[in-house]
């Protein structure tokens, strides 16, 4: 005869079974437990055997003879046994026996060390055995809650029922239940009208445990198997009589579970509609948020409207800065998770088998995308920003540059009006005439050398003009009050010029007839006082003939020679060719002093009254041209315009030194020699002062005979000047130039010596031979007192300069140091930024170890990539550093911060997009039970075809791939339409490329096992009793509050035929929840 092992199935049931040794042994330690057993198990075949019409007094006599046992499996399983034997001999019941406990086995039950003998000879620890392990198969093994084994999931089921109770700990099957309190609750919980839970105390576990035995076999129909007495006294009670006992609690309210399950599936459903929802109203308030945001700052960063002023644009540069630090980094993070939920919930709808999301209008990825390209706009508006900010820089120098030419004019034309008005050659002599026309000359010349100034003043009031500078009114209108004073200080010049002249003529005129009429008025006078001398003379005469004579002999002289002089004083001259003179020119003397006259026809003068000198002080001289001298000291002039030479040796100076400027390149001249110049007009000077200069552009040679030098305010304009570089060579160049200036001062304080030599003279000149001076120096305005103050100022704004050209170089030194730490650190951060991008490329492409190895190295990556911000943030201070120090240019480094903003932004989106990928991958293959060698196969295959790396398949590789993996897609009209539905299916969107998480839907779709809407429909049918309808009570007392009420608010109301007030379709609702149809 056959012996089955007795176990009860295959699988994790193992331990509900212990091997027969341990049966026994058990048995031998606690003979208690066989007791329990016996009047349990005995109970649980009657509350079976009841509905037959039969039952058992002892478990191991009356199952002996095999009717009854397959009785009893006929009940419990529901279908026929083989038609048993109706013999009583022990042969008919081995046979009965043997056909039950072949049932048994057919159910995939392992009866281990159990025979049909043993059963029929009445061996109670066998019959025992075999009874636990029908229990376990018909009454157990169904039971699963959340995928677990049947005894895990009996227990399951029993901690979720007891949990709101307060002194219920159920953890196991025998001393959790010895307080009676668990099977009060498990009573209490499904039918709370039965027991008065409150009242219990779990100090007294008799009244708990008769309690629930006695309300159990009354109103649930469980027959009482456990006795209180036998589990209180026990110190462990039998688990296998607890857990068969319990089990008829479950089975009693299998309705109850029907529901709680049928509840618990519409729960899950529901959960993940509304975490989709949830998903949903987060992308489209995110993508509205994003929208708005973009809305508003495309149009501030299109906006070109310039400031006046650089505090202004530095506050448009500094509103930029937070914008790139402050406002845009979490709007890229945004984006980037806007983009990472929109993939996520797709792939939540794809497996829970919804239909996709499609965002309202406007709000697509792509159309946010496109929206955020329109921030490009900011990179033209940071190069916007940084040109007017040089164009303002530019406008400042240039506005501080004609204010103070046109300050230093506006003084020069002072009073010049007023002067060139005055009507005082209208009562002058010829003499002050003349030197009035010399004086007007010299102002001239004044007047010419100061054209270049107001030309520079209109010239750079037009730059102004043109780069936009705000007050142009105000510098157009003094502009035009300087052009309209200078044309009228021209217009003047040329009347007054006029006006001395014709004066001159005039009085010119007059002297000339002054001379004609002395040439002729002198000899007549001599003539008449002869005559008078002769008429009034006494004379004697007798005859008439002796008067005639002596009248005609008195009266004739009529040639010049009968007139005699002794002296030369007395030289009387007849005729104006006499006179014959043309200027002082040909005065020669070596020093004032020596004025060497020999005779008479070496002074040649223009009036009569210039022959008479009898003391130096009476030689009046206009002009002291041919003065030969050998130093420069020598020279004591009124002014330079003055020195008239004809030959080059009559400048004689030694040095280059004596011509001041500041740099070797405006005059490089070593000698006398290399100044060549033949006539004064040669050297054009309009003042003293004009012969020092600081700049190459205040000396204007064509040749070498134009040496044009303006004034010394223009040494005062170049040394107060703002200074304006922006590398540290061009402060060196500056520095240099300024050294070289300075060592030509010694030599321009001698020249400024000389010529305050020059009026010492003057003055010493007029103190010896007490010289009556008329007034000041006729030919110009400058005075010694001037050219101190001048000189004194120069030396003050030499310091000055020598300090600003220091601070200058300490700041382009600073700027040099914040160039090379910019760039170090730019250096280093800009190709790490690409190491990673190339890295986490790879780690996407290629596959070490499973789906969560891979997240957990990219999440790694992630924090590593997250830990290196401070870095980013450290580069951000030190450009900022560098745009208030204005510096526009970096030759240590390629990189600019724009460069690596972009980089850092699109590395972070990057790993996020990555992680994001891995965990749609998890959960697709967790919900369609990929496994991670299929997961590996599948990456393997796509990496194979993605031949550029790029994570995407195009569509002829897709077609390659899904070949390869063995789908007929042939080369025909119907092999082209069956990939075309599948490309409509991986790229709905027609973006022509195919991702991995795509192609993984794709591959694992069909082998989805998920909730469909029939599935849903027949949950809530079991929740409405099986109505068509389901009431809101209903509703709220199966389902969990939020989302009974979610329920509620959307199922429409029910329109059937059986329909009552309050009905509400569930049908509908499930349908919708699909995708079948509207909410």
């Amino acid at each position: 005869m056959p012996t089955f092992d007795m176990d009860p199935y295959d699988g994790d049931e193992n331990d509900y079974m212990p091997q027969e040794d341990d049966w026994d042994r058990d048995m031998l330690l606690d003979p208690a437990w066989e007791k329990q057993q016996r009047k349990t198990f005995t109970a649980w075949c009657n509350s079976h055997l009841r509905k037959a019409g039969t039952q058992i007094e002892n478990i191991e006599e009356d199952f002996r003879d095999g009717l009854k046992l397959m009785l009893l499996l006929e009940v419990i399983s529901g279908e026929r046994l083989a038609k048993p034997e109706r013999g009583k001999m022990r042969v008919h019941k081995i046979s009965n026996v043997n056909k039950a406990l072949h049932y048994i086995t057919s159910k995939g039950v392992k009866l281990v060390s159990i025979g049909a003998e043993e059963i029929v000879d009445g061996n109670a620890k066998m019959t025992l055995g075999m009874i636990w392990t029908i229990i376990l198969r018909f009454a157990i093994q169904d039971i699963s809650v959340e995928e677990t084994s049947a005894k895990e999931g009996l227990l399951l089921w029993c901690q979720r029922k007891t949990a709101p109770y307060k002194n219920v700990n159920i953890q196991n099957f025998h001393i959790s239940w010895k307080d009676g309190l668990g099977f009060c609750a498990l009573i209490h919980r499904h039918r709370p009208e039965l027991i008065d839970y409150g009242k219990l105390r779990k100090d007294d576990p008799m009244t708990n445990l008769n309690t629930a035995f006695d309300v159990a076999e009354k109103y649930l129909d469980i027959p009482k198997m456990l006795d209180a007495e036998d589990i209180v006294g026990t110190a462990r009670p039998d688990e296998k009589a607890i857990m068969t006992y319990v089990s008829s609690f479950y089975h009693a309210f299998s309705g109850a579970q029907k529901a709680e399950t049928a509840a618990n599936r519409i729960c899950k459903v529901l959960a993940v509609n509304q975490e989709n929802e949830q998903l949903m109203e987060d992308y489209e308030k995110l993508a509205s948020d994003l929208l708005e945001w973009i809305r508003r700052t495309i149009p501030w960063l299109e906006n070109r409207a310039p400031e006046n002023t650089m505090q202004a644009m530095q506050q448009k540069l500094e509103d930029f800065r937070d914008y790139r630090r402050q406002h845009k980094p979490p709007k890229v993070q945004e984006k980037c998770q806007l983009e990472i939920n929109f993939n996520t919930l797709q792939t939540k709808l794809r497996l829970s088998n919804r239909p996709a999301f499609m965002p309202s209008e406007g709000k697509m990825v792509s159309d946010v995308s496109n929206a955020w390209g329109g921030l490009e706009a900011e990179k033209g508006y940071e190069e916007w920003l940084l040109n007017e900010i040089r164009r303002l820089e530019r406008l400042d120098h240039l506005a501080e540059k004609f204010r103070q030419k046109a300050a230093i004019h506006e003084a020069w034309t002072e009073g010049k009006e007023e002067m060139l008005q005055a009507r005082d050659f209208e009562t002058a002599s010829l003499s002050e005439i003349k030197a009035l026309l010399k004086k007007h000359e010299a102002f001239e010349s004044d007047l010419a050398a100061h054209q270049d100034r107001v030309e520079q003043i209109a010239a750079i009031a037009q730059e102004l003009n043109e780069l936009d500078y705000y007050d142009s009114l105000s510098v157009n209108s003094r502009c035009q009050r300087t052009c309209d004073r200078w044309d009228a200080l021209g217009a003047l010049t040329q009347k007054r010029s006029e006006a001395l002249q014709r004066t001159e003529k005039l009085l010119e005129t007059i002297d000339q007839l002054y001379l004609e009429f002395a040439k002729r008025a002198a000899p007549f006078n001599n003539w008449m006082e002869g005559a008078m001398e002769d008429l009034q003379d006494t004379f004697i005469v007798h005859t008439i003939e002796e008067i005639q004579v002596s009248t005609v002999e008195e009266i004739q002289v009529s040639t010049v020679e009968e007139i005699q002089v002794s002296t030369v004083e007395e030289i009387q001259v007849s005729t104006v060719e006499e006179i014959q003179v043309s200027t002082v020119e040909e005065i020669q003397v070596s020093t004032v002093e020596e004025i060497q006259v020999s005779t008479v026809e070496e002074i040649q003068v223009s009036t009569v009254e210039e022959i008479q000198v009898s003391t130096i002080e009476e030689i009046q001289v206009s002009t002291i041209e041919e003065i030969q001298v050998s130093t420069i000291e020598e020279i004591q002039v009124s002014t330079i315009e003055e020195i008239q030479v004809s030959t080059i040796e009559e400048i004689q100076v030694s040095t280059i030194e004596e011509i001041q400027v500041s740099t070797v390149e405006e005059i490089q001249v070593s000698t006398v020699e290399e100044i060549q110049v033949s006539t004064v007009e040669e050297i054009q000077v309009s003042t003293v002062e004009e012969i020092q200069v600081s700049t190459v552009e205040e000396i204007q040679v064509s040749t070498v005979e134009e040496i044009q030098v303006s004034t010394i305010e223009e040494i005062q304009v170049s040394t107060i000047e703002e200074i304006q570089v922006s590398t540290i060579e061009e402060i060196q160049g500056l520095s240099t130039a300024h050294e070289q200036f300075k060592a030509t001062l010694p030599d321009a304080d001698k020249e400024r010596g000389a010529i305050l030599g020059i009026h010492s003279e003057i003055a010493k000149i007029v103190a010896t031979y007490h010289v009556n001076m008329a007034g000041t120096n006729p030919y110009t305005t400058i005075n010694p007192q001037d050219i101190n103050a001048k000189w004194d100022k120069v030396r003050q704004l030499v310091p000055q300069r020598d300090q600003a050209l220091i601070e200058e170089h300490a700041r382009q030194q600073n700027n040099e140091r914040l160039r090379r730490q910019f760039a170090n650190q730019a250096n280093v951060i800009g190709p790490w930024i690409q190491t990673k991008m190339e890295e986490i490329g790879r780690i996407s492409i290629e596959m070490h170890g499973t789906l969560e190895d891979q997240l957990t190295h990219l999440r790694q990556y992630e924090k590593n990539i997250v830990n290196y911000k401070p870095k980013i943030d450290q580069l951000e201070g030190d450009h900022q550093l560098i745009q208030e120090a204005l510096i526009f240019d970096n030759k240590h480094t390629n990189y600019t911060m724009e460069h690596i903003r972009v980089g850092w932004e699109q590395l972070l989106t990057t790993i996020a997009r990555t992680i994001n990928e891995i965990e749609n991958q998890i959960l697709t293959r967790d919900a369609k039970g990929i496994s991670q060698d299929q997961m590996n196969e599948f990456r393997a295959s796509f990496n194979h075809f993605d031949r550029d790396h790029s994570g995407t398949l195009g569509a002829e590789e897709f077609k390659a791939c899904l070949i390869s993996l063995g789908f007929d897609i042939a080369n025909d009209a119907q092999g082209e339409a069956e990939f075309s539905r599948i490309m409509s299916i991986v790229d709905p969107n027609r973006v022509g490329v195919v991702t991995f998480q795509a192609f993984i839907d794709f591959m694992s779709r069909e082998t989805a096992d998920t909730d469909t809407a029939d599935q849903v429909m027949a949950s809530f049918k079991v929740l409405a009793g099986d109505k068509n309808f389901i009431m809101a009570d209903e509703l709220r007392r199966e389902l969990p509050p939020d989302q009974a009420e979610y329920c509620i608010a959307r199922m429409a109301p029910y329109s059937g035929t059986d329909a009552v007030p309050g009905a509400l379709d569930y049908m509908s609702f499930s349908t919708a929840l699909y995708g079948e149809s509207d909410l």
